[in-house]
């Protein structure tokens, strides 16, 4: 049988976190569970993290990433609308791919576990999203609001659909995004 590698026992021990979070609760996941979900020896863990503390830091910033690098990828779209359509896909993309990962981030940035310069990434994340949404300020294509308060109008009316279909174990139609996107869209849209 070929021997698992460092990345592949990685991979596993972050579907383990992430699951186990999304189960228990940030403060109520432990090694201990974390270790029986992977099916790992508990010597392994600490191959890959520090403690449990390390771990969820590492699992949700690693996982905060990929979500954010999904969702800017429309950023090279030179027409606004589109671009944050393109990011509006990618989110509801990431949520059908990865439900409980989706739980897990929404948890984590609640959980208060980062350090001072893993906050200062996630705060250059939103900051990233922020200059995004500038752009359509600009030209003109949405009204003219604080990025946060457009951020947030967009935001949280997917986050709702997202938690319940992940929550639910119910995908969301791809009828259900747009429809609430040419919604939401008339709420941050100029005209």
């Amino acid at each position: 049988m070929p021997r698992t590698t460092k990345d592949q026992t990685y991979r596993k021990l972050r579907r383990a976190v992430i699951e186990e979070a999304v189960a228990k609760g940030f403060a109520a996941t432990g090694v201990a569970g974390v270790v029986a979900r992977a099916k790992v020896s508990a010597g392994t863990i600490y191959v890959h993290f520090d403690n449990k503390d390390d771990m969820l830091r590492q699992v949700y910033m690693d996982l905060k990433s990929e979500f954010h690098e999904q969702v800017t990828a429309p950023r090279h779209l030179t027409d606004a609308k589109q671009m944050i359509h393109g990011m509006w896909r990618a989110m509801f993309d990431f949520v059908r791919a990865d439900p409980k990962g989706f739980l897990f981030l929404e948890s984590g940035s609640t959980a208060g576990i980062l350090t001072d310069a893993q906050k200062s990434i996630a705060d250059g994340y939103a900051a990233d999203i922020a200059q995004l949404l500038q752009r359509g300020i600009d030209s003109g294509v949405l009204a003219d609001l604080d990025p946060k308060l457009l951020s947030l109008l967009l935001v949280a009316p997917a986050m709702q659909l997202a938690r319940g279909a992940a929550l639910s174990d119910r995908p969301i139609t791809d009828e259900i995004v747009e429809q609430t996107f040419d919604r939401v869209w008339l709420s941050i849209a100029k005209n």
